[in-house]
């Protein structure tokens, strides 16, 4: 038997509410008869966040947005995690990977300065941060750095 993923479910919530309601019906799924899942994963979030027109007046209600999908996202991990335990099904947690890429990439302070970034560490345990290296020759890729670091 394979400590592999068995099965896969694709979702592609096309609003902030319908991530939210997505995750949120993963607690509803772990009640059933099939197995809970062992891994989240969330790309793009910013997409989610961000909004058309949205400026620093409404940063805020960005901030609010991160914090809320990063706790339901935690609170679901957890809650996975110990239907996971209880039967038995794997010893390893439920995880989370969540991709974002920051609009403050390249101005002054980098990535540090974004509060929405921000927001998201507190929530998260690791970050992984890729880093083009712009110093060499134009090329369609670009080579990467990649560097996980704890929180």
């Amino acid at each position: 038997m394979s400590d592999g993923p068995t099965k896969i479910k694709f979702s592609y919530p096309r609003s902030l509410e319908d991530l939210l309601q997505d995750v949120a019906s993963l607690h509803e799924s772990a009640s059933g008869s099939a197995a809970p899942p062992s891994l989240i994963m969330v790309d793009g979030l910013e997409g989610y966040l961000r909004r058309p027109g949205v400026s620093g007046s409404l940063q805020q209600a960005q901030q609010s947005s991160a914090a809320h999908v990063s706790a339901l996202l935690y609170d679901t991990a957890a809650f996975l995690t110990q239907t996971l335990e209880e039967r038995a099904a794997s010893l390893a947690p439920c995880r989370v990977i969540a991709s974002f890429q920051s609009e403050w990439e390249g101005h002054a302070g980098g990535d540090s300065s974004d509060p929405v970034l921000s927001v998201l560490d507190r929530y998260f345990q690791v970050r992984c941060t890729l880093d083009r290296d712009w110093n060499s020759a134009p090329s369609v890729l670009l080579p990467c750095s990649v560097v996980f670091s704890p929180l």
